[in-house]
């Protein structure tokens, strides 16, 4: 396919800051362990945006958007309404706002420049990004698994499960999906840069491998896809297709060969309690019980939902005797959770909105032009791969898979052919300066808006981590104090405030935020406290028949006074009376 002038910049240096960076982060500041690797993603999605709209030309701006991509930006013009108008605190409705309104203006741009010939502004240096990502988290992994004493915290993360790897991302599932797209990448560059064909077959062969060292059930399903892929693809180069078949008896040999090395030097592969857990335990690792509990909760809030950010509050106030111990802020399923949230009417406009935009884009992956045929097949497979692991988790909660999916998105709708609009030069201008405007002023605010984040956020992290001050840390209680002045991360302020407060009554208000946030056994215990010190002793009583629920070893103390012989019922402990059941929306805390 012949290629236009290449852009006075090289964008290719810019997506390793957006993209490949974020990935490889290994430090972190409490409370957040992936913070500056989520900054850093968008502030340099940001800056890439930003010089790409200054740098292109007119003409480009103008190029008509595809009927998949307009569903696209429907169904994420839908999402952004449904966040606004949530009754969750504003500052934690924020951030997603942000990203999902920078993530449409990045599928939107990368639709353009994709119609517009123009893949070494976007694809290729997205793609590019993504390989070196990937190759060097495996590096990450491979220390993580066989020489974890080599990991300093700084540029390997230390490894959590002996014989495991979870990349710097510290999640193993999450770097399985990187590698996967990385794989992907090396595929789609291989093949269009016409690489030796032993270069992709050692790249492939290594990234499998790394995604062995995660034992990630996801993982295992990808590797199966990426054989599917090769078995379909009948645009892919014939020995290329049968490199994909074969990393799925590879991937098998890589985790016989790593149970065998790993048990001969006394650490246990992580896969066999995975396997263990699939054929004999709970497959679903307790996904299972949060799925019927998100379930009931849809059946309660069928038609609006329980609000964009209330589920973590809305699950841990509703009585559920069988709910799974962990403290989940999150379905792990992306329909559930755009169901329980948003309600079902909107979920299905949504999803909908989605599923027609992939149907329609079903001409780019025929076009008579292979180059073009195989950009998109492997911008689906893409799409497909991170698609399945939200049906399981949530990766595109997270910015560092959320806005390289938008372009991915991208991508695929921008090889849809489209007909030429019959239009007058005055409405073309127009519409290109409109759309320049736009990018800019994202990618400027998102620039910004990183930078402002990262300054609100260092005022909360001196809270859990005096040393992170300038000079001498100031007193708790005034790092506390101007945490909480936050408007981004004062949850994380609050949360300490309260949990540590001997009257929590006296700080009742500060409750909001955490328990929008996540609520954990500290954050109930002083909830139910201040609630009984206020005189509300039913909702008390019912906050502590939750906690009871978790069966938390932390709560045990709490609960030690109902095993006590010999008590008068007037004065049972609040925590040992029957449960009210008073619905969830009761516990609202207000002042």
């Amino acid at each position: 396919m012949t290629q236009p002038d290449h852009p006075p910049v090289s964008f290719v240096p810019l997506a390793l800051l957006a993209v490949a960076l974020p990935f490889l982060i290994a430090g972190s500041a409490p409370p957040t362990s992936t913070y500056f690797n989520q900054a850093v993603a968008f502030g340099g999605c940001g800056v890439w945006l930003l010089i790409w709209a200054l740098t292109a030309r007119p003409s480009l701006a103008a190029q008509p958007s595809s009927a998949p991509t307009k569903l696209l930006l429907v169904a994420g013009a839908l999402l952004v309404a449904a966040t606004l108008t949530s009754s969750t605190p504003w500052g934690q409705r924020l951030a997603p706002l942000a990203c999902l309104v920078l993530a449409g203006a990045l599928m939107h741009a990368t639709a353009a420049a994709t119609r517009a010939a123009r893949l070494d502004d976007w694809a290729t240096p997205l793609m590019t990004a993504l390989l070196v990502a990937g190759l060097l988290s495996l590096v990450v992994g491979l220390v993580q698994v066989f020489w974890p004493e080599l990991a300093d915290g700084r540029l390997v993360s230390y490894p959590t499960i002996a014989g495991r790897a979870i990349g710097n991302m510290r999640q193993p599932n999450q770097l399985s999906t990187l590698l996967l797209w990385a794989a992907a990448a090396a595929v789609w560059l291989g093949v269009r840069e016409r690489q030796p064909l032993a270069v992709t077959a050692v790249v492939l062969s290594a990234l499998v491998f790394g995604v062995a060292l995660t034992a990630s059930r996801t993982g295992s399903v990808g590797v199966v896809l990426l054989a599917l892929w090769g078995l379909v693809d009948r645009r892919l180069p014939r020995p290329v297709r049968g490199l994909l078949l074969a990393m799925l008896p590879l991937y098998a040999l890589s985790w016989w060969g790593l149970e065998q090395w790993l048990s001969a030097h006394g650490v246990m592969y992580y896969g066999e309690d995975q396997l263990k857990k699939t054929l004999h335990g709970d497959p679903s690792s307790s996904r299972g019980k949060i799925w019927a509990n998100t379930w009931d909760m849809i059946c309660s809030h069928p038609w609006t939902g329980v609000g964009v950010g209330a589920y973590n509050f809305i699950w841990s106030m509703t009585p559920f005797p069988g709910r799974p111990v962990a403290f989940y802020d999150h379905s792990h399923n992306i329909v559930l959770q755009l169901a329980v949230e948003s309600g079902v009417p909107m979920a299905l406009v949504i999803l909908g909105c989605t599923l027609a935009a992939l149907w329609q884009a079903r001409p780019a992956l025929t076009v008579a032009d292979d180059d073009r045929a195989r950009g998109a097949r492997t911008a689906l497979f893409m799409l497909v791969m991170v698609g399945v692991h939200s049906l399981l988790e949530y990766p595109l909660w997270y910015v560092y898979f959320l806005l390289p999916a938008a372009m991915l998105a991208g991508w695929l709708t921008g090889l849809v052919p489209v007909r030429p609009a019959a239009t007058t030069a005055l409405a073309v201008s127009r519409l290109a300066g409109a759309w320049r405007s736009v990018w800019c002023a994202t990618g400027a605010l998102a620039l910004a808006g990183s930078l402002w984040s990262t300054v609100e956020y260092g005022s909360v992290a001196v809270i859990f981590e005096p040393d992170l001050s300038w000079g001498e840390p100031a007193p708790l209680a005034q790092r506390m104090a101007k945490g909480q002045r936050s408007v981004l991360w004062g949850h994380h302020a609050d949360y300490a405030s309260v949990t540590m407060a001997a009257k929590p009554e006296e700080v009742f208000a500060q409750f909001e935020r955490p328990l929008y946030h996540l609520a954990d056994t500290r954050l109930l215990i002083a909830y139910a406290r201040a609630l009984l010190a206020r005189g509300e002793i039913q909702k008390a009583t019912h906050v502590a028949a939750r906690l009871r629920e978790f069966h938390n070893p932390a709560s045990a103390d709490f609960f030690a006074a109902c095993e006590a012989p010999g008590a008068e019922p007037s004065a049972t402990p609040f925590q040992c009376l029957p449960d009210p059941g008073l619905p969830a929306e009761a516990l609202r805390p207000a002042p």
